[in-house]
Formats: structure tokens, sequence, C-alpha cells
């Protein structure tokens, strides 16, 4: 036994001496730099020649559903600032024992897959020593000027500062988010249409970062892994526990690019904190004595879609909203949070489901119950035009009472009105307990879908979208309409809100503008203000307009953002994100966020 074991550790003594002996001669292989690799242009100079190369390894993705490799940098910095130091080693074999602080020598195909730099087709690997301190990252700064990320492509870098969080969209999906150095707006909500709209696009494309999560497959599981969240800060992505456009994020990583798109691999935790005071679970005052309110509710139906075309006045449009009385009380619960804590004496409403009052009555009815009152009342106008939505205005008897009948802006009102492009537009007198009135009137203009459009409807590729002239169109109808004192009544002042599918410098805002109807917005907000996200950028589509007598009368002007700053996927909706990947149970919570797609649009009002 004592002879065997002699020579058991004779034989693994060789075999130590032979791995070591050709770790040596590896690491004494004359390698190329890794600058020399990457070159000074997006694609290598060295393409498909095979060659020993050596680097601190710097983060570790191999495994399954994440990136299929590891990263290392140069141990020398050649002081170039056009190429890069950095090399991505597409190698997933998990036995290889190397660790980030390795230095490794390898031999390898130099590539190029989906326009990155890389190593494949690895032959051998030999770490030559371990331990090593990581290079100083790269610090990115936002906007990035003129700093190329090809530069960096492979390094490891640090965000210059805390960045905002400007895009949540693809998180739960790809485990992505953005950062720039402030929200990015719409172009067309700063600007009017023109050169400074496509100056604005390329200063929101210089102005963002992705930070993704080290995974590529869809819907990685678990969801908020993969950043390495910062334990102490956020245990677990949930709704309890959200991530939130504006809030400011930091972290350390390395530059990847795929997709189209330079990407920063988080290898330390990711610190997330604050948020926007705006997004607090209760909207900002507004001073006045009542409050008058917007809200988009994107598409509370009470007819459960079953993927068949039974909604509508003529029953030819296939439902929206909940598909299951699930997710119809879960639905109807975030909304009655949203509108009992908005507390607004009158709310215009959009996106209903257009029947005769199903709709409107269960919301109201749910209002109620939720407030242990009849808190809330609503204008019944019935079935509204042919659509398989419609507007709405409720409001609260104890504050304001309907002064005369409602008086619609449809074909019978202006032969020119579209009633197959337009929803029909409400307006209706309210009065307080000491008889003063005011009108208001909620729309819901055209969107910005390119659906079925031709010719002049087309997107013009100045910023507007699709079918700006029907907009701008029913904006001049509505405003001719609104000072025809349309419900008789004589009130001086008229409020005007809704969903305007219109950013702030677009035509239909200008239109309405011209008219004598002011922005409130304009009046107690900055420029930079917005109801929704699209793609990592924010700007206004809801309004209240005030005509000069309804000016006088309001106090304040708030945006709640509740909706557009959240994850989408907090949402009512219970059904799996994948064939294998099953919603959360904790991504709903009856509270206001995610409820809709638009924000709350808020407005103080004193009579003088």
């Amino acid at each position: 036994m004592v002879r065997a074991m002699k020579l058991i550790t004779a034989v693994f003594c060789c075999l130590t001496a032979l791995s070591s002996s050709a770790n040596n001669h590896s690491c004494q292989q004359p390698a190329t730099a890794i600058a020399t690799i990457q070159g000074n242009q997006s694609v290598s100079p060295m393409v498909d020649k095979i060659i020993w190369v050596k680097g601190i390894v710097t983060a570790d993705f191999r495994g399954k559903n994440q990136l299929s490799g590891y990263f290392i940098q140069s141990q020398t910095a050649d002081n170039d600032p056009v190429n890069s130091q950095g090399l991505f080693i597409h190698e997933n074999n998990l036995q290889l024992p190397i660790k980030v602080g390795d230095l490794v020598a390898l031999q390898g195909l130099i590539s190029e897959q989906h326009d990155v730099t890389q190593i494949t087709q690895v032959r051998k690997t030999a770490i030559c020593s371990s331990g090593h301190q990581l290079p100083e990252p790269v610090s990115i700064k936002l906007p990035l000027n003129d700093l190329d990320l090809e530069s960096l492509e492979g390094m490891y870098v640090t965000l210059a500062e805390p960045y905002i969080i400007s895009d949540v969209s693809q998180y739960v999906k790809y485990g992505e988010l953005k950062v720039s150095s402030e929200l990015l707006m719409s172009p067309t909500a700063l600007h009017r249409p023109g050169a400074a709209v496509k100056q604005q696009l390329q200063s929101n494309q210089n102005n963002q970062l992705v930070i993704d999560d080290g995974r590529k497959n869809k819907y990685a599981t678990p969801i908020g892994k993969g950043l390495l969240l910062d334990a102490v800060k956020l245990q677990s992505l949930n709704a309890q526990q959200p991530i939130q456009m504006g809030q400011k994020l930091q972290t350390t990583g390395v530059l990847h690019y795929a997709y189209g798109q330079y990407k920063l691999q988080p290898t330390e935790a990711v610190q997330i904190s604050g948020g926007l005071s705006s997004s607090q679970r209760r909207p900002l005052p507004t001073g006045g004595n009542f409050r008058i309110a917007s809200f988009n509710v994107e598409n509370f139906f009470t007819t459960l879609d079953n993927g068949e075309a039974i909604c509508g006045p003529l029953k030819n449009f296939f439902c929206r909203g909940a598909d299951n009385p699930n997710e119809y009380h879960r639905q109807l619960a975030k909304l009655v949070e949203v509108i009992n804590t908005t507390d607004a004496a009158v709310m215009g409403l959009q996106e209903l489901e257009n029947n005769a009052d199903q709709s409107i009555q269960a919301l109201v009815n749910a209002l109620n119950l939720a407030a242990n009152y009849s808190k809330w009342a609503y204008i019944d106008t019935g079935v509204l035009g042919e659509d398989v939505i419609k507007v709405a205005l409720i409001y609260q008897p104890k504050l304001l009472k309907p002064h005369g009948d409602y008086a619609l802006l449809d074909q019978a009102a202006d032969p020119a009105f579209r009633a197959d492009k337009n929803r029909v537009i409400v307006t209706q007198t309210f009065s307080d307990q000491q008889g003063r009135s005011f009108n208001m009137a909620t729309v819901h203009f055209k969107s910005k879908s390119c659906r079925d459009a031709e010719g002049i409807y087309l997107d013009q590729n100045d910023g507007q979208g699709c079918y700006n002239p029907t907009r701008v169109a029913v904006a001049q109808q509505l405003a001719k309409w609104l000072n025809s004192d349309p419900t008789g009544q004589h009130a001086e002042a008229t409020f005007v809100v809704g969903d305007f599918n219109s950013y702030q410098q677009e035509d239909p805002i200008f239109t309405l503008k011209s008219a004598g109807f002011s922005n409130l917005a304009d009046s107690y907000l900055p420029p930079e203000n917005w109801s929704t996200s699209y793609r990592g950028t924010v700007g206004t589509l809801d309004y209240i307009l005030a005509n000069p007598a309804a000016l006088k009368l309001t106090t304040g002007l708030s945006q709640w953002h509740i909706n557009s700053v959240s994850i989408d996927e907090f949402n009512y909706n219970t059904e799996p994100f994948s064939d294998t990947v099953t919603k959360p149970a904790d991504f709903y919570h009856l509270d206001p966020y995610a409820a809709s797609d638009h924000d709350v649009v808020i407005a103080g009002i004193k009579f003088k």
C-alpha cells in the first residue's frame, strides 16, 4: 500500500511538473498586444489570424445563458487613447480554473462576430499568475460628446458619477436599463418640427448608455438578479421594491458590444438610489379650492378580451384590457387607487370601453365602494360614435354639479369632424355651491400610429408621427366649437383636458394655443415636463388647457409620475412572460404605479 501511494504521488508530481512546464511555455510565448488586435477601426486589422495574447481577467461571464466568455485587459496600457486595451474571449469552458485577477496567456483565432472583436477557437490557455489588481477603470462621462466607445470595447470601465435611469422598459425582458445625465425629452417636446428636432435626436443618442445584466436570453431568471443589485438597497425586483425611471445608478464593469449597442456589463453591485418627488405615492399639491384632472386609463373594458371581435358599438372590434376576471379586478383596483388618491372635483377620462354605461358605471361603483360613500358620479353620455373606446367625465357631487346638458363635438355638430379618425369630444358645464361655473371638455385625439396612413397622413419625418393633419384639423374644429358656447350655459371659463397625442411643440398644440387656449404646464412647470415615456424619452401627450377666463382661476399644475416612470410589467396582466417564465406574483401590488401608460395631470382651481 505504501509503495502504491508513493507511485501515485510520483505520477501526480510529474503531471504537476508537466502542467507547470506547459504553462511556463505558454506564458513565455510572444504575445500580440491587445491594442494591436483591436486596431483603430471598427474591425480588427488581424481578423482570421491565430495569435497568442496575454492579459488580466477583468470579468467572467461564462456559463449557461450568460455571455459565453470572459474579458481580459492589457497588464500595461500603451497610452494610445484610440485603441482599446480590452478583449472578449469567446470561451465558455467552465472547466478552465480562471478567475478575475488572473494573468492568462492563450492562443486562438481573431474574429469579428456581430461587430465584436474577439478571440474564438481557443486552442491553449495558461494561468501565468493570480491575484493581480485590476486596471484602474476608465471613467465614462455622459453625455459622451467626443468619446468614441469603440476605443473602450472590452475594457474595465466605471460611470463617472451616479447617472439618472432614463429607460426601464427593457429591464424585465432583456435585463437592460439606460442611464443618462438627465431625463431625455422627445425632440418635439422641446422644439418645433425642423432641424432642431434632428439635433435633439442626436443629442439624446449621445447622452445614454445601456447597463446590461451579463445575460443574453430573454426573461432571464431569477428576474432582477443579473445586475448584481446591491443586496442592502434591493433584495429582489418586485412591485414593492421597484426600479423607476428617475432614480440614480452607479456601477463598474466591462464595456461590451451586442445587438448594435455598447453595454456596460456590471461586475460590481449596482447602486440605485433616490427617486423623483413627482413619482411619490401622492401627487404634488396644486393649491386652490378644488382640483380638476385628466387621466388616460389605458383601455378599461368591462367586456373581457376573448380574442374575438365582440367589442365596440357595432361589435366589430377586438376587445382590449383585461383577459380574465382576475385581471379585470386587478386593473380596476389600481385605477380606483389612482383616481381616489387624486381626489379631483372633476376628472376627464380617456380609453373607456365604448358601451352604453357599463364601463363608466363599473368604475364609479368601485370608486364609491372604496370611498365608502357616494363620492363620485358621471356624465351619462351613452355610446359615443362607433370607435371601440370613448372619453368620459366623472365628478364629485358634493363639490360640483352639472349645469345644463352636455354637448358633443361629432359630425352632427361639425360635418367636417372625422368620426372615423377621432373620438367624440364631450363638454359639460359645472358649477360650485355658490353657482360659479366653468366648462370642462375631455378629448382623445388620433394616435401617432401609422396603421392605414397614406399620403399626407404618413410620418413626414419631422417628429410628429403619422396623422398629424388629422390632429391639427380636430384642434381647429375643437377651438371653433368651444368658442361657440356649445352647452349654452354662458360660462366664461373653459378647460380642455385629455390625451392629445401631440407633444408640446407640435402643430395641434400650437393650433389650440393660437386660438387662445393656454397650456397650463407653460405657467407652472419647466419646459422639461412630461406625462408619458417611450423608448427612453419623455414628453407630454396629456394636457389641461385653459382659455383666458379659465387661466385666471388656476393656482397650479402637477403631473403625477406614477406610470411613465414604472416598469410596465408591474401592471395588472397575469400572462406568463414566455413559454417557460411565469410572471412573479409579487410583480403586482395594489398601489398607483403601473396603473396605465399615462400619468395623471392635475390643476388647482380657485374662484376669485
